[in-house]
């Protein structure tokens, strides 16, 4: 059985699922996550003493990236009724982290979007497609997701 699965009772695709979340996320979140990797390397590398510090530090990473993922989890299940005024404060900073990351991710779909924009504007005006056409079209030959209403939005204010 390898070492770091062993340590994170984890199999690898579970470990990857975790990096694939790792990687989506803001650089604000990762650097909340490494900073919590630091405390969780010290507690494994007390426990672990005789293995490799790279591959602790490799664990510490999952663990942390877990640790995050679990209390996302945990925060989307609660009702702000039911807390208190510090766990209500801790509520609200995840929130605002959560919609700066997505509004990052929105942003960056839209400057990709502006790269395409005159297979957009040839499609629409010469072809005649609608935006959910366009849409199919951007994913299907040059692997852009993005849904059609920003594609509209985008439209409007640019060409009107």
């Amino acid at each position: 059985m390898n070492i770091n699965i062993k340590i994170t009772k984890m199999n690898e695709e579970q470990q990857n699922a975790l990096l694939r979340l790792f990687s989506r996320l803001s650089l604000s979140l990762k650097i909340d996550i490494f900073t919590n990797q630091k405390k969780i390397f010290f507690k494994l590398k007390e426990k672990n003493s005789d293995v490799d510090l790279s591959i602790l530090t490799y664990c510490a990473l999952i663990l942390s990236i877990e640790n995050y993922a679990n209390e996302k989890n945990d925060f989307e299940k609660l009702r702000i009724s039911d807390l208190d005024k510090n766990q209500i404060l801790k509520f609200t900073s995840n929130k605002a982290k959560l919609f700066i990351s997505k509004q990052a991710r929105i942003q960056t779909k839209r400057d990709k979007l502006l790269k395409f924009w005159a297979v957009v504007k040839t499609l629409k005006e010469k072809e005649n497609f609608s935006f959910r056409q366009i849409c199919d079209y951007l994913k299907k030959y040059h692997k852009l997701d993005v849904a059609h209403s920003t594609i509209y939005n985008l439209y409007v204010e640019l060409e009107k």
